[in-house]
């Protein structure tokens, strides 16, 4: 700390010459030699001086107490005192002054050196402390969230202007006297007590914070401990902020979620009610139309063949024959489209048509399809059934179309007042990523059956081992 600028304050001449002589041999500059504390701040302001060593004891009108408080307070300007006592009351005085250190008279030139020294050095630490604490508390004060910081004994030691604002509590009326509990008011505290509020590490929750108006908004916070070096909690920060507007966005976008379900199972109890219309339609109306054609064209066969001219008959009866193949498989189209549409089983209940439907797949695919269902009838609401059964529909065309499976593997069951059905496959089993891509409305279609139903669809693949779909629906209440 040599080639320090050292301001000497001593009314005593000869105290403070020995001093200015100590000082120069320990490698210090003299700012400035005063004897009084108004020579003193004067001297301070334009000597650029380091620190001043001051005698505690000065005439005039501001002691070196005095002195030493507005050397700190207009010039940051560290203080050593050199007095010729010890005693308490001399000791209590410096601490009043915050002085850096005294020096006791008579005193050795190591004394001297080292006590500034020190003083220097305690100063450089401080400062930059200083710098620190200003700047993390400027970088507090401006962030767009509430922070209340505690001590050991959670009493309020700080709060930023957001903090203010959102309890209602100002810097002035809370730190220091104030417990955390009283200022940071939970609704609910979920069962804590206040002192509580600390965790063993951070975390996020959501309360409602009750204001020193007694108002209440809703909040997210986080708390976290305050550790000192030896790990020991000296005392937490909770940093919270309001969510009004998102817990209102929140809402109205579940209430947008809950309008397009509605109105997607609306849409789909239209669609079901059509697909039946039509389908009875189809084949009832298209059936008779079909009948009375096969009957017509069986009268004509009759008639054709009782034709004596052979060369004449043939051709006829050949195209009669060619229009009663047509006929068979205009029969055959009917009911594929009316089945397709919605099966007439389903009137004969869920498990039947899933048999039917099993057993039509595999003879198309050429895929083993086991069907395990309940040895009781399954009776169901029309809508669940319809549910299940589509799904059922799906996730075997899916099967078909995209797993590379030989078997599929399918149980319906009863339990506890749900009704589960889970279908497995050995085929490629489906990806995460395959999952996700933006056009497996087959997939989407499945889950939104289900949820509009209060259920779920889950969709588990594993590469190379198959998939698997779960589909969970409550049953109504007896």
């Amino acid at each position: 700390m040599a080639n320090e600028r050292i301001l000497i304050v001593e009314d005593d001449d000869g105290v403070a010459y020995l001093v200015q002589v100590h000082l120069q041999r320990c490698g210090y500059q003299i700012a400035g030699r005063v004897a009084s504390g108004e020579e003193a701040l004067a001297q301070a302001e334009q000597s650029q001086a380091r620190l001043a060593l001051m005698d505690i004891n000065l005439a005039g009108q501001l002691d070196g107490v005095q002195t030493a408080i507005r050397l700190r307070q207009q010039f940051d300007l560290p203080v050593v005192f050199i007095t010729g006592l010890s005693d308490d009351e001399t000791l209590q005085r410096s601490r009043e002054a915050k002085a850096f250190g005294y020096v006791v008279k008579p005193f050795r030139q190591e004394d001297l050196k080292s006590s500034i020294d020190l003083a220097l050095n305690k100063h450089q630490v401080e400062s930059r402390l200083q710098r620190i604490e200003h700047s993390f508390t400027a970088a507090v004060r401006s962030i767009g969230e509430g922070v209340i910081m505690t001590d050991e004994q959670s009493r309020v030691i700080f709060l930023n202007p957001v903090a203010e604002t959102l309890t209602g509590w100002s810097r002035e009326s809370a730190p220091g006297d104030r417990a955390l509990h009283d200022i940071f008011r939970l609704s609910p505290l979920e069962g804590r007590a206040p002192g509580e509020l600390t965790p063993a590490s951070p975390r996020s929750e959501q309360a409602e914070l009750k204001a020193r108006d007694g108002s209440t908004l809703p909040i997210e916070f986080t708390t976290a401990p305050i550790r000192n070096d030896a790990g020991t909690i000296t005392g937490q920060v909770l940093i919270f902020r309001d969510i009004t507007d998102r817990r209102r966005a929140e809402a109205e976008l579940t209430q947008s979620r809950e309008n397009l379900r509605s109105l997607a199972a609306h849409m789909e109890t239209l669609r079901e009610n059509e697909r039946t219309r039509i389908a009875r339609e189809v084949h009832d109306e298209l059936g008779q139309m079909i009948t009375g054609l096969r009957m017509d064209l069986a009268w004509i066969q009759k008639r054709l063949a009782a034709i004596p001219d052979e060369p004449l008959r043939e051709p006829l009866l050949g195209k009669a024959r060619s229009m009663s193949t047509l006929l068979e498989q205009l029969v055959k189209a009917v009911r594929k489209i009316a089945s397709e549409l919605r099966p007439a089983v389903l009137d004969l209940g869920l498990c039947a048509a899933m048999d039917w439907q099993a057993r039509d797949w595999q003879q198309r695919t050429g895929i083993m399809c086991e069907l395990v269902t309940p040895s009781a009838a399954v009776l169901l609401p029309e809508g669940l059934g319809t549910a299940l059964f589509r799904i059922f529909q799906e996730t075997l065309t899916n099967a078909a179309r995209h797993a590379q499976a030989t078997r599929v593997q399918v149980r319906l069951s009863l339990a506890d007042g749900w009704v589960t059905l889970e279908i497995r496959d050995n085929g490629l089993g489906i990806t995460t990523e395959q999952q996700r891509q933006t056009k497996s409305f087959g997939l989407l279609g499945m889950k939104e059956r289900a949820n509009i139903l209060g259920g779920s669809c889950t969709v588990r693949g594993v590469p190379g081992q198959g998939t698997t779909v779960e589909v969970k629906l409550p049953l109504p209440a007896a």
